[in-house]
Parts: C-alpha cells; structure tokens; sequence
C-alpha cells in the first residue's frame, strides 16, 4: 500500500538519506560530548557547540531529508542524485569541521575555509532545490511550505557569513543586527518552518490523524517568512510577537492533531512529538524576552529539534528500511517495527525524559549531568540509526 501523496516511482536510494543521517547523529554525539567537556572543566564556549547542532546536525538532517522528499512528495526530480548528494555531504562535513575549529583555536583561515564550503555546499544546494520547486507545478502544502524554508535558509547563510565577516574584520557591518537577523531566518525561517512544513505531511501519514487545517498550511509558511524579513529589515518588537503567536498556535494545532490520532496504541514517538511541540511553544513564547533570557531560549529551542528529529528519524529510517527493501523484492523483509524496534524507541524515549527532568539540576547549577544525559540519548541516537542502515545493508546483499 502506498501512503497517499507519495509519488514512490521516484524513490531515491537509500544511500543518500543514510549518509547525511549517520554523519548528522555523530555530529550531534560530538556536539554533546564538547559540552560534557566543558561541562567538567567549568568552561562554556557556545558558538563551536551551537554550530555542531545547528549545521552538522539539524543542517545535516534536513537537508537529508529534502533529498527524500523533494522526489517523492513533490514529485521533482534532482538531476544525479548520487554524485550530488556525495559532494554536498563531503563539501559539508568538510565544511563543519574547519568551521568549528576556528571557532575553538581562533583560526581566522579555518573558519573561512568552512564557511566557503558550507555556502558552496548547503548554499548552492538550497538554492538548486529552490529553483527545481519554483519550477514544479500543483504542489501539495508540505513542498509549498519547503520553498519558504530554503528561502529563509539561503538568507540564514547570507546574514551569517556577513556577520562571521564582520566579526573577523573583513566587512564594516553592524554585527549585532546581522546575528539577530541569522538568528531569525535560521531558527525559525529555515528550522522550525521546515519541521511545520514536513509535518503538514509525516503527522497525518505516520500517525494517523486528520489533516491540519487548510487555513494553518497554506498561511504559515509565507507569515513567517515575510516576518523574520521584516525584523531583520526594519528591527520592531511587534515582529517578534507575531512570530510567536504563530508557532504557539502551531504547536497547539499538531498537539491536539495528535490527541485525535486513530491509532491509540502508546507510542514513544508520539510522546516525542508532544515533547517537541511544548518546547517549540516555549522557545515562541521567550523568544520576545531573548535579550535577557538568550541561553533559556536556545535550551528550550535545541529540545525541541532534539525531540522532533529524533521523532522523525527513528520513524523515516525504519520506514525507508522497509520500502526499499519491499521494492527490491527482498524476501521476507522486515517491518517497519522490527527494522527499530518498540524498546528502542521506548529506551530513547525514556533517556529524553530523563534528559529534561536534568533541567532541574542545570538550574541548580549542574549542568553535567544535563551534559550526560544529552551525550548517552545521541549515542543511542547513533545507535539505531546505525542499526536501520546496517539492517538494509545486510539484507539487500543477502
């Protein structure tokens, strides 16, 4: 049975989501291994750990997964898949490494290098699936949404490299309003629009829930856009509340989508999901007050991209272990619940939780155990992502 608004004639292969997602949960292990670093040392250094979350891992991600959808959801086909998906994932792998060891030793040539390749690689990338969609016709409110969000992304990538500029000296700008603005456009323009847009999609799909309603999908996505343009191009704290109403009532509008979902069974990525959309509303509601309480709203904001890409992950791996393989003929191919199986989804489940009742010591003082609990749920993260693409692997050589 084919889900409905899949077009699976155009079924990538397997390998490039599986590249970008490995290369993703090793760099969110990374990230939060630096952090359980500084963590004993007594030491917080933000930007290398922010962009290992925000470019090798929720970057890495998404861009992934476009590759997937933009085929079979919006029916667009990427000219050479596989030779681009490989110079985009090595250009970028190259380009997050020399990006975050400027960031740590203060190498002004490094950090350049890596921001010259990521601009050449998720830059030119964006911009290329940007193109193919604006070229495609009657599509659906999920790739709709996508345009908005590359859009966003390509602004993101121009107001963050002029500010890493100025910041090395090379642009007289004005820093400030240049990372406000990266802040914008790459938060909520690219991040939290793209998980709307794809939820629009996945939420019905893997969930069995009615359709989100016409007037949210087909008005957020150029709502939002239009305002983190607006705040970066005439700064007014009216823009910022209007962002936060929307993603409020985003998050309410899939909370309660969720609740109707037919399949009552309990189901840990599902209780993910709730995670995500509590801490998207959270970060929505702080996100006014960011001057003074930045560090809060990044926290809240990170657990969020953490409950809902582990949701989605977990779910898409085992899902396109189990197409692939059906459409390959693979006798006796495993489910979609034997691929990644309900204990594992519940282990992980449970290390989140455990993750955000660590708050309350981070409060405290203690941030290392929060640290802890982040590096053991992306270790198990890397875990069975593993173990779905290890399953195909074996399988389809079988």
């Amino acid at each position: 049975m084919t889900p409905q608004g899949l077009q699976l004639l155009y079924l990538p292969p397997f390998s490039i989501i599986a590249r970008f997602f490995v290369t993703a949960v090793f760099f969110a292990f990374i990230g939060s291994t630096y952090l359980t670093y500084q963590a004993v040392k007594g030491e917080l250094l933000l930007p290398p750990a922010v962009h290992l979350f925000t470019l090798g891992f929720m970057a890495m991600t998404m861009i992934g997964a476009l590759f997937q959808m933009l085929p079979v959801v919006a029916g667009v086909t990427l000219e050479r898949p596989l030779e681009l998906a490989f110079a985009v994932h090595v250009s970028s792998l190259g380009g997050v490494l020399l990006l975050v060891l400027g960031f740590i030793t203060g190498g002004k040539a490094s950090a350049l290098t890596g921001l010259l390749l990521l601009l050449a690689s998720f830059g030119g990338t964006a911009a290329y699936m940007l193109y193919k969609l604006l070229k495609a016709e009657n599509l659906r409110d999920a790739p709709r949404g996508f345009i908005f969000a590359l859009t966003a992304f390509l602004l993101g990538l121009l107001t963050g490299s002029s500010a890493l500029l100025t910041l090395a000296g090379f642009l007289k700008l004005d820093y400030a309003r240049l990372f406000d603005a990266h802040v914008g456009f790459m938060l909520w323009g690219w991040t939290a629009l793209l998980v709307a847009s794809v939820s629009f999609q996945v939420i019905e799909m893997f969930f069995v829930t009615p359709p989100y309603p016409r007037y949210l999908t087909r008005y957020l996505p150029p709502a939002v856009l239009a305002l983190t343009v607006l705040r970066a191009l005439i700064p007014f704290v009216l823009w910022d509340l209007l962002l936060s109403a929307l993603f409020v009532a985003y998050a309410a509008v899939t909370a309660h989508r969720l609740s109707l979902r037919r399949r009552r069974v309990p189901d840990p990525l599902v209780y993910l999901w709730y995670y995500a959309v509590f801490f998207l509303a959270v970060s929505a509601l702080l996100y006014p007050f960011k001057e003074r309480l930045f560090a809060w709203f990044l926290l809240s904001f990170g657990l969020f991209v953490l409950s809902v890409i582990s949701s989605m992950m977990m779910r898409i791996v085992a899902f396109l272990v189990w197409m692939h393989l059906t459409s390959q003929g693979v006798p006796n191919a495993p489910t979609m619940f034997k691929v990644i199986e309900p204990s594992d989804a519940w282990t992980l489940f449970s290390v989140h939780t455990a993750l955000i009742a660590s708050l309350v010591l981070l409060v405290e003082g203690f941030p290392l155990f929060t640290a802890l609990f982040l590096s053991a749920e992306t270790f198990l993260l890397c875990c069975f992502v593993l173990k779905g693409v290890l399953t195909y692997a074996r399988l389809r050589r079988a």
